[in-house]
């Protein structure tokens, strides 16, 4: 018997049927719970999880921002603080987040808890000279995103059909591909993985907590890439992840740009003009009834030596100049706040981020310029 059209016409459409169905599956969230807990995708989901516990019930002010702020903000002092006013203090930064993963978050928080009143965003002024920061943004915004989220992903991460890293822009599927092959490769691995996380990360940790951090840079000094020198000669196993910093740093230093000449706003590169605009963008669309703080990290004194490229820093204040006019964010700027201080070795723990001591330095300068935003009790309105 021949095949009829409709038969042949199922049979064709059955693979995109299936396709569909495993997307949607993927798209429900449904897999979050089995993600590897120390992935970005995971961090994210351990993440949404505790805004969703009982201790997380109201929030007033959130952190949100990447490791710098997870790592050189002392939040569980701001959380006592907030406590002693009968305010919730919240962190939420997270290692790779940059301006889609804030996007995204800020919508997210948006809608599940819109009692929020204020909080502080922790960037560097190199956060201020692209439009994205890697495909691998991608997997940090999969938990809170949703399709109305979609059009905003693709101005940070451009599609290519060609890579399978950027296909996370439209699929969550895609997305999830490499922690599904992951877990399956050994389920019981992952099964203790996330029985440990439960068990030494919850809520009140991750949200009221400081992340543990050890050492410092004295033995090789931040004051210039010549710091490098001694590191990329070490065979040391300990020394591997300061080394792959360095090849970052080197290849940032190889393409420094003259920012000076687009302070203007004349001529500038599109990526730059994206840049601007996205960040411009975003901080408008934030509807905390207080101005964001938007707090710049300190940055060891090799970046502004050796690293970013001439009047970046300016730059980034350039972008920021015309929210801090209209009164719709205000800006604290501790770029420099090591910098030049013989001792700043002591502060930092790698290239990028404070240690313990870094982190009760920055409180000090911190505290008297962010304490205002912690003046007032809750109203009857944020309360749950």
């Amino acid at each position: 018997m021949r095949p009829t059209r409709t038969r042949i016409a199922l049979t064709l459409l059955a693979p995109f049927v299936l396709l569909l169905g495993i997307e949607s599956t993927f798209h429900a969230r449904l897999w979050e719970r089995h993600a590897q807990p120390a992935s970005h995708a995971g961090t994210s989901a351990r993440l949404k999880r505790a805004l969703r516990d009982p201790v997380a019930r109201r929030i007033d002010f959130v952190t949100l921002g990447s490791s710098r702020p997870e790592y050189g903000i002392d939040h569980a002092a701001w959380a006592a603080r907030a406590t002693e006013r009968g305010l919730v203090h919240a962190d939420l930064s997270m290692p790779g987040t940059h301006w889609m993963t804030i996007g995204v978050l800020a919508r997210w928080l948006e809608r599940e808890h819109p009692e929020i009143r204020g909080g502080v965003i922790g960037m560097s002024v190199q956060d201020f000279s692209g439009p994205g920061n890697g495909a691998y943004e991608l997997g940090i915004v999969q938990p809170f995103r949703t399709l109305a989220d979609t059009p905003w992903i693709a101005q940070h991460v451009r599609f290519d059909l060609h890579d399978l890293s950027t296909w996370g822009v439209y699929s969550s599927m895609a997305q999830w591909r490499g922690d599904l092959r992951e877990y399956l490769r050994d389920p019981s691995a992952r099964r203790n993985s996330i029985r440990w996380y439960r068990q030494n990360r919850p809520a009140q940790q991750m949200l009221f907590g400081n992340p543990e951090s050890h050492g410092d840079m004295c033995g090789s000094g931040l004051a210039s890439l010549a710091a490098c020198d001694a590191l990329d000669a070490s065979t040391d196993d300990a020394s591997a992840g300061l080394r792959r910093q360095c090849a970052e740093l080197r290849g940032q230093a190889a393409s420094r740009a003259d920012y000076g000449r687009w302070l203007r706003d004349a001529d500038v590169p599109a990526p730059l003009q994206q840049a601007r605009d996205l960040v411009r963008g975003q901080l408008r669309a934030i509807t905390w009834p207080e101005p964001p703080v938007v707090l710049l990290m300190p940055m060891p004194a090799l970046w502004a030596r050796d690293v970013l490229g001439a009047s970046q820093h300016a730059w980034a204040l350039h972008v920021l100049q015309p929210l801090v006019d209209t009164g719709r964010i205000r800006v604290l700027d501790a770029t420099d706040l090591f910098a030049g201080d013989p001792g700043e070795c002591g502060d930092f723990f790698d290239f990028y981020h404070q240690n313990a001591t870094g982190r009760e330095r920055l409180d000090a300068w911190l505290q008297p310029r962010l304490a205002p935003l912690l003046g007032a009790a809750p109203t009857a309105a944020g309360t749950r």
